[in-house]
């Protein structure tokens, strides 16, 4: 896969374009990916990919919460769909304010030289997406390249979209946000120091610090999978602002299994494999510890570890 971030220069070959944010490249982003790359390759075509950083929604004020991938995570993710090209633009509110057949004409047209737009069933391109299906397709015929719609991939009766997910993940319902992304929701973050509480309870944990854009799920207690040093550990996580200790901070901790090493500084990686419990306030730290004790020994049992 090549990538730009400009659409200024480049040569491809027949390209054969989709647009869109595709935050997580979920099931239903991978379907209209298969469909482009399969179409592009019948064609004698090249598979162009164009998404925007930062998040066109966050630009304009619209999301305040995190995204389901970083920009890096995106890019890996693309990579293994066997795209050509990945395209990523600046996304700005001047960007916002062109209109869909200036952007389509003067960029996909005139610069890009477009061969055909493959556009999803809800994608809107241009000003207040005022660009819609029929009106590319207007389009399309006067410049003279080719639009082809696509159909929403769901799971059973609800749409696989970014949002959908999002708003799984803040309700703790993670096989079902799993389901629809495809692969465990995950987490990278840098492991920093925190105040040992739980080492002096028995239950060392790792600090995680993500990305300040990446989506974390809602409060609660975890089982988690890891990939440390090149070995797998199961464990538990936990989400909140700690009511029992009271300093009201939001954490990210984590305890890994069968785990003795010196994490501080390094980046890893966590997969949310499904919720325990909600996060609850224990009369003392004592009462904590044997709670915490009846998790691990439900997510060992669970991971047969």
């Amino acid at each position: 896969m090549q990538t730009s971030d400009s659409i200024e220069k480049l040569n491809i070959s027949k390209p054969v374009v989709t647009i869109g944010s595709f935050d997580g490249v979920h099931r239903g982003h991978r379907e209209v990916l298969r469909q482009l790359t399969d179409y592009a390759r019948q064609t004698g075509g090249s598979s162009v990919v164009i998404t925007f950083w930062p998040h066109p929604a966050v630009v304009l004020g619209d999301r305040q919460t995190g995204l389901l991938s970083t920009p890096s995570e995106k890019n890996s993710l693309m990579a293994e769909t066997g795209i050509d090209w990945l395209i990523t633009l600046p996304f700005t509110r001047e960007f916002s304010q062109m209109e869909y057949d200036e952007f389509v004409s003067g960029c996909l047209v005139d610069k890009l030289h477009i061969d055909t737009l493959f556009v999803g069933y809800d994608n809107k391109v241009g000003r207040n997406g005022r660009g819609r299906f029929a009106e590319v397709e207007n389009l399309a015929g006067r410049l003279g390249f080719k639009v082809r719609q696509l159909k929403a991939l769901s799971a059973g009766e609800t749409p696989i979209s970014s949002t959908a997910i999002r708003n799984l993940l803040a309700d703790g319902r993670v096989v079902e946000a799993n389901q629809l992304l495809g692969r465990p929701y995950h987490i990278a973050g840098m492991v920093v120091r925190g105040n040992h509480i739980g080492t002096g309870i028995g239950f060392p944990t790792a600090n995680i610090q993500p990305d300040e854009c990446k989506f974390v799920p809602g409060n609660g207690a975890y089982a988690i999978r890891a990939n440390i040093g090149g070995t797998e550990y199961a464990g538990m996580l936990n989400i909140g602002k700690r009511p029992t200790i009271g300093d009201g901070r939001q954490t990210i901790e984590a305890h890994f299994f069968d785990f003795d090493g010196d994490l501080y500084g390094q980046t890893i990686e966590v997969y949310f494999v499904d919720k325990i419990r909600d996060e609850r306030q224990f009369a003392s730290l004592d009462e904590l510890r044997v709670q915490l004790e009846t998790d691990c020994q439900t997510v060992r049992k669970w991971f047969g570890v």
